[in-house]
């Protein structure tokens, strides 16, 4: 699309989208258009979309984080009481790995959904920055992770208040499940190496702290996912099915619809331009080198969310079991875009299916494939950016406007 309307320019295309008006500079011309055809059917499906997003979408979603949450945190617990108990905790450790794997799984679903609560407090309605408490990436600092790691100030009640998001969440449990015991990602001229804090610990003691690290940060998440369900039921669900009536904070059911499109936009603007581009060299990361800034490096689970965030494209495109976009494109006879979409989804997510290997060794290894996923998916966001934007005439976010790779 050339360009993104003006906030008063798109107010009038949204109200041709319910067939209320045709403006002359929208480029409606006399021809209303599809649009227009089907008024009473779109505005019916419209509320719809927005009173399912919750119950369908976004609420099954968390359910299933949060049931794999808890397992990771029984997990990790496990695993520290096997460390008490003088046992090395191997075996427990490998299981909290593998809970974390699926804890992660879970929530690179909800990436894509990022509404309300999790989205973020300067660009989202209803936004308290919840997404970042739970998971940070790209915002990651190992050798911070390390320090606290050698510090344990975990337990204290204000931690979480008084550090950043860099030593919180499924990222900063990543380092502590994952990370060496012996080593850390810290210089030598500063702590833990420093002060000599990681050498006086030893091996064991860093075990240990690794291990109650984890259950205090696992704890931490389930917060997190609680919080953004309390902000749904008690507000947001609300707030976005009656959009256009008195009281919601968005002020046209165009302006909620607008704030779904907004979500699905991560898949172009993270997915695409930082899991995808920015190791294949097509975007700059703000190094030198960007093949190194892959999700996931010591886990080695890069590949597998990319699957997991185009999953959730899907739920939140097609409404879960209730209504979503797909239907709304029907509504209004644009079932050839709408089918573009799927077939593009569906071809992504097979490229994203074939692709075994972590992001970093694919690119090395076979680096084809790589740029064939982000092709596959840049696909789809063309078709979102493009062809759904332009019929629904909805507003690309800022960032994502001027961005034609």
């Amino acid at each position: 699309m050339a360009g993104s309307p003006t906030k008063t320019a798109w107010t009038a295309l949204s109200a041709l989208a319910l067939g209320v008006v045709c403006v002359e500079q929208s480029g409606c011309g006399e021809d209303e258009g599809e649009l227009a055809k089907h008024s009473a059917e779109v505005s019916g499906v419209l509320s719809d979309v927005l009173a399912d997003t919750w119950p369908e979408v976004v609420s099954p979603a968390l359910d299933d984080a949060r049931l794999e949450v808890e397992v990771l945190q029984a997990a990790a617990q496990a695993w520290s009481e096997a460390i008490e108990s003088g046992d090395t905790g191997h075996a427990e450790q490998q299981a909290a790995q593998s809970a974390w794997r699926t804890s992660m799984a879970a929530w690179q679903v909800l990436e894509l959904m990022q509404l309300g609560p999790a989205g973020s407090s300067l660009s989202v309605v209803g936004g308290e920055d919840l997404r970042d408490e739970i998971y940070s990436w790209p915002t990651t600092n190992a050798c911070r992770v390390d320090q606290e790691t050698a510090q344990a100030n975990w337990e204290a009640e204000d931690f979480f208040e008084l550090n950043l998001v860099n030593v919180t969440g499924l990222d900063a449990l990543e380092t502590v499940l994952f990370g060496s015991s012996t080593d850390n990602s810290c210089p030598s001229q500063v702590p833990p190496n420093s002060d000599g804090a990681w050498t006086a610990l030893g091996e064991s003691g860093i075990r240990l702290n690794k291990a109650r690290y984890a259950v205090r940060l696992a704890a931490h998440i389930l917060v997190q996912l609680d919080a953004i369900q309390a902000g749904w039921e008690s507000d947001y669900a609300q707030a976005l099915a009656r959009a256009g009536s008195s009281g919601s904070p968005f002020q046209t059911e165009e302006d909620g619809l607008n704030a779904i499109f907004d979500a699905l936009f991560y898949l172009e603007l993270r997915t695409k331009d930082r899991k995808l581009a920015w190791p294949l060299g097509l975007k700059d990361c703000g190094l030198d080198d960007c093949t190194g800034m892959t999700e996931s490096p010591l886990a080695e689970a890069s590949h597998t969310w990319i699957e997991a965030n185009l999953s959730g494209f899907q739920r939140l495109y097609t409404g879960g079991d209730g209504a979503g976009l797909d239907d709304l494109m029907i509504a209004v006879g644009q079932t050839q875009i709408h089918l573009d979409l799927t077939d593009a989804l569906a071809a992504a997510q097979a490229q994203s299916e074939a692709l075994q290997v972590p992001l970093d060794q694919a690119l090395s290894e076979s680096p084809a494939q790589l740029q064939a996923l982000h092709d596959g998916v840049k696909a789809v966001t063309d078709v979102l950016k493009n062809d759904l934007s332009t019929m629904l005439m909805l507003q690309i976010p800022t960032e994502a406007s001027g961005d034609n790779d």
